[in-house]
């Protein structure tokens, strides 16, 4: 999933109107910024994705997001929400891709990539919902602003893109 993580980010800061948008969309992409750093630092590891998206790194980002929300904040039931974003990340591209589990352990997920049109679906319904949340906590006078439609439009625009590039170009890879 790639603009998804930040519907669902959208949609948390929804529910959740105390913890920093910023600090959810972090969270949401948490996993994938955690894949670009050993990726560029030359750590891998022969399954890709280990140390970003298995279980047990799930787990440490998400204790580390708790550890690290807390010590600025104190806040404990937000600091939860921050570690419910980081396992959203998995959970999503369980579906959207597929994912180590353990070491050693299966692959799993739907692989919607192989599908753009189908992953392009998806996640739009995962931008829309998440933004109507996100559009729900403003006071009734701005919810329709430019700025709050042209949020979803860009969200859209650039899943569209991703879509567009990967199923075009079959071979490009990550990492």
């Amino acid at each position: 999933m790639y603009a998804g993580h930040v519907g669902i980010a959208l949609g948390a800061k929804g529910i959740r109107r105390t913890v920093p948008l910023w600090v959810l969309v972090i969270a949401s992409q948490l996993p994938d910024w955690t894949d670009a750093v050993t990726c560029l630092a030359g750590i891998t590891n022969a399954t890709p994705g280990m140390w970003s998206h298995s279980f047990p790194a799930i787990g440490i980002l998400s204790v580390g997001a708790v550890v690290a929300y807390m010590a600025a904040t104190r806040d404990v039931s937000g600091s939860a929400f921050v570690a419910a974003m980081v396992v959203s990340h998995a959970l999503a591209d369980y579906i959207t891709g597929i994912k180590p589990t353990w070491s050693g352990g299966p692959m799993i997920g739907l692989q919607l990539y192989r599908h753009p049109a189908i992953d392009f679906a998806v996640e739009a319904v995962v931008i829309v919902v998440g933004w109507l949340l996100y559009q729900a906590s403003f006071p009734r006078e701005k919810r329709s602003s430019p700025g709050i439609f042209a949020m979803v439009g860009v969200l859209i625009a650039l899943q569209l893109a991703v879509d567009i590039v990967f199923s075009m170009s079959k071979s490009l890879r990550k990492c």
